[in-house]
């Protein structure tokens, strides 16, 4: 068992990268989305604050707080030249497989301009977002604000945006027009209550955990530093679950302070904890035979297939720069705590499932279908079957597939393979390639709202078919074949190799991503576009969750790898959901479409 399970909590509520659900939304934040939301709109904001006071956050959560009339470019390293800052801006608004290759400043300008100009024309405003501006020189500062009035039209409709870190002279003097200046400051005592029980009510948690001496006490040590309060309060319930306590007192977060402190030293307190340490694992292993319930709770919080974890280290502070790096998505409404589902159905309590024989020996449990080529450990995949009256949610183990829950059948009759699930942005996504007529978009809702209980994530992979097709049997080898393929996908990327990376590709393929039209892709094009990113883009480093390879039960020459991804450049760092679509073309696997999912898109 670990402390998130031991607490009632789906998952960790303190960890450092920042994650849009986390957002405990403070009086300067709702005033600059106020001030962003009016009709007229400032030329200029700033958003200033000290290290950790959760400016960086606040932008990646602007999307989601804006709605739907706003389109957000983030600019997140601070690039030096205008030349620079056009590019992330076009990648981030979603230009990065139509950007000429080597484009001048002169043209990525005029790109930029008739895109924003665009936006302009379907009745969108737009704001311009730029992170850690205060290591910008003052001519780039004047760039930046040029960059939001090209046409008088722009006036009142764009908007810059400077997250500004507390230290540097703000930027009055270098701007043409006085900005508007919104301030996070330290936490307050009671901004801090809200801002634990906020966190911990969207890990899981309903009722307290931190009485009121454990809140002071996180106040006084922490200084108002969210990161260091992140730390702290992380620390404090490791502790506590290691003395075997069901809340966290004053003395916890002491000591976990003193462990920030004095890491190498150890002292009394330490070796108490220690001592209380070995006690709860004791309790624990008692425990375990008792409850198998429990065992079930970890693995539902441990799935990382789908963005459980979205490969984010957990102790690395760096991978918070890296989190940070992404494009606008489809906008919603700010998010905010979502009280848990109703759990409907009933889940089979195996640590270590084991798929047996359907209706055999062993433990009586039905066979995966073919259809599920690889299903990683954790990993999840539902399958409609209409031979039998229940739907399965299988989930991946040591063994292979095992059956983790059942739910009744829903109205369901075109075969297929979809993506299901409601994201952040509130719109329900069914997502099937090719595209079919008529996608089931009431019953697959119906059974999305039967197995969300069951999901540490709002996206699930769903095999749609007869019960015929689905246990036909796949061809040998078949799930290696798609392997090799996504290994040749992740080396040519991190080589820098856009001819083989290219030839990967079918001669035109789609391209989806939520909130954007789709996209058909020349691959001569895709092919010059990446030879101009990776001339420029340095070390490229690639983080693949193991893949779920699904077999189209419609058409066996159609194969699907489902995956999560974090990318990293000096130009581009993205983390979210990849789907790419394989099809066999001349006995060789090509990409015939790609779907991207943002995670700030996926998150609640």
């Amino acid at each position: 068992m670990n402390y998130e399970s031991f607490f009632g909590l789906r998952e960790r509520p303190f960890r450092k990268a920042p994650q849009e659900r986390f957002l405990f939304p403070r009086a300067p934040f709702l005033s600059l989305t106020q001030a962003l939301s009016q009709e007229k709109k400032p030329r200029v904001v700033i958003l200033s604050g000290g290290h950790g006071h959760g400016k960086s956050l606040s932008l990646l959560c602007l999307p989601f707080a804006l709605g739907e009339g706003v389109e957000l470019a983030i600019v997140s390293r601070g690039a030096p030249t205008l030349q620079g800052i056009l590019t992330e801006a076009l990648l981030s608004l979603g230009l990065a497989g139509t950007l000429p290759p080597d484009a001048p400043e002169e043209t990525l300008l005029g790109i930029y301009q008739s895109v924003v100009s665009g936006l302009m024309d379907e009745g969108l405003s737009f704001v311009l977002a730029v992170d850690d501006a205060q290591r910008l020189s003052q001519d780039t500062l004047r760039d930046l604000e040029s960059l939001v009035s090209l046409e008088p039209s722009w006036e009142g409709r764009a908007t810059l945006l400077l997250a500004w870190e507390v230290g540097p002279t703000l930027p009055k003097a270098a701007l043409s027009s006085k900005p508007l200046v919104f301030a996070l400051g330290p936490l307050s005592e009671e901004e801090l209550k809200g801002y634990v029980a906020h966190r911990l009510l969207v890990a899981g948690r309903k009722t307290k955990l931190f009485p009121q001496d454990a809140l002071r006490a996180l106040h006084s040590q922490g200084k108002g530093d969210t990161l260091l309060i992140n730390d702290l309060a992380e620390r404090a319930l490791m502790t506590a679950w290691a003395a075997g306590k069901k809340e966290v007192s004053a003395a916890h977060v002491l000591q976990a302070k003193a462990s920030l402190e004095n890491p190498m030293r150890v002292r009394e307190e330490g070796a108490r904890v220690a001592a209380g340490l070995e006690a709860g694992r004791d309790r624990i292993r008692a425990m375990a035979g008792k409850t198998p319930l429990i065992t079930l709770g970890a693995i539902c919080l441990a799935a990382l297939l789908v963005t459980g974890y979205l490969l984010i280290p957990k102790h690395d502070s760096e991978s918070s720069e890296a989190a940070l790096a992404r494009g606008p998505v489809a906008a919603a409404k700010a998010p905010g705590p979502v009280a848990p589902p109703v759990p409907a159905g009933e889940a089979i309590p195996a640590a270590e499932p084991k798929a047996a024989p359907a209706d055999g020996p062993g433990l009586g449990l039905p066979t995966p279908p073919s259809a599920i080529l690889s299903l990683p450990r954790n990993g999840l995949a539902l399958v409609v079957d209409r031979s039998i009256t229940m739907s399965r949610l299988w989930q991946g183990g040591i063994a292979g597939p095992g059956l983790k829950a059942e739910v009744a059948l829903p109205e369901i009759s075109a075969p297929g393979l979809y993506l299901v699930g409601r994201p952040q942005s509130r719109t329900p996504l069914i997502f099937q390639y090719p595209p079919a007529k008529e996608i089931p978009k009431e019953a697959s809702l119906r059974l999305w709202k039967q197995v969300e209980s069951f999901l540490p994530q709002d996206i699930l992979p769903l095999v749609v078919g007869e019960g015929p097709d689905l246990r036909k049997a796949a061809p040998a080898k078949l799930g290696d074949a798609i392997r090799d393929r996504l290994k040749a996908w992740t080396r040519s990327q991190e080589l820098n190799l856009p001819d083989e990376l290219a030839s990967l590709y079918a001669p035109e393929f789609n391209f989806f991503e939520p909130g954007r039209k789709d996209r058909t892709i020349l691959r001569e094009n895709f092919r010059q576009a990446l030879a101009s990113e990776m001339r420029t883009s340095g070390e490229v480093r690639l983080t693949l969750s193991e893949p779920l390879i699904l077999l189209d039960p419609r058409d066996h020459d159609r194969v699907w790898a489902v995956f999560s991804l974090k990318y990293d450049s000096k130009l581009r760092h993205d983390i979210g959901l990849r789907t790419l679509v394989f099809e066999r073309r001349g006995g060789e696997w090509l990409v015939t479409a790609e779907l991207w999912i943002k995670e700030v898109n996926l998150r609640t």
